[in-house]
């Protein structure tokens, strides 16, 4: 009889980042290092993020139906992403699924166009894997951009850019500080980081993007 495999937390966590961030189009497998400590720090870090992948695992079916205000508050005795994040999210000793949870806790907030809630908490989301990481640094970048503050979004888009692993999320970051160049009427700076991702990143969604920009912008420069 052939077993079933029961998938890893990796895996697990890929998959919500997929599923609800809307920036993140392809992200590579999340590796997560174990850091030094002792026996009882060690079990005790283990414990905490049993606990928190169980309750992110029991929010989750909300997040499936959309009900974007159970995900972030919980209901009954089910937590929500924002006590997740609060009692399992942190720098230096969160875990990786209550950082996950902070994460999931921004994009509900930015979906939800709650601009002013999302930025604070995707510049705190505290993630090893670098593509996770830049897709809170674009997080914030959208909600600068949504609320038409068009240099700061530009700076993070960039940030963003340059923490991703994959050429394919760092075209899509460079477009979108390109857009915010755009928005504010910096033709020439916008143009030349267009001319960038088409070069070096050829084939690339933001690359067709960027070239259809250049061919918007052409007249005006």
């Amino acid at each position: 009889m052939e077993q079933s495999v029961k998938p890893s937390s990796e895996e697990n966590f890929l998959y919500l980042v997929m599923k609800y961030k809307t920036a993140v189009v392809t992200l590579l497998i999340i590796a997560f290092s174990a850091g030094a400590g002792t026996f009882f720090w060690m079990r005790y870090q283990k414990t905490q993020e049993q606990e928190a992948a169980l309750q992110l695992s029991r929010i989750a079916p909300a997040l499936d139906q959309g009900d974007i205000y159970t995900a972030i508050n919980g209901k009954g005795s089910i937590a929500g992403l924002k006590k997740i994040a609060d009692d399992y999210a942190g720098k230096y000793t969160g875990t990786p699924s209550g950082n996950m949870a902070n994460l999931l806790l921004a994009n509900a907030y930015y979906s939800n166009k709650k601009y002013s809630k999302a930025l604070p908490i995707f510049k705190a989301v505290a993630i090893a894997n670098d593509d996770l990481a830049a897709a809170a640094l674009a997080g914030a970048g959208d909600c600068l951009f949504n609320t038409n503050q068009f240099q700061q979004a530009s700076e993070q888009y960039q940030n963003a850019a340059t923490k991703a692993e994959n050429s394919a999320l760092k075209a899509q970051y460079l477009t979108q500080a390109a857009n915010s160049h755009r928005q504010l009427k910096e033709l020439a700076k916008a143009s030349e980081l267009y001319k960038k991702i088409v070069a070096e990143y050829p084939g690339s969604t933001g690359a067709a993007l960027s070239q259809r920009a250049l061919w918007q912008i052409s007249g005006n420069l």
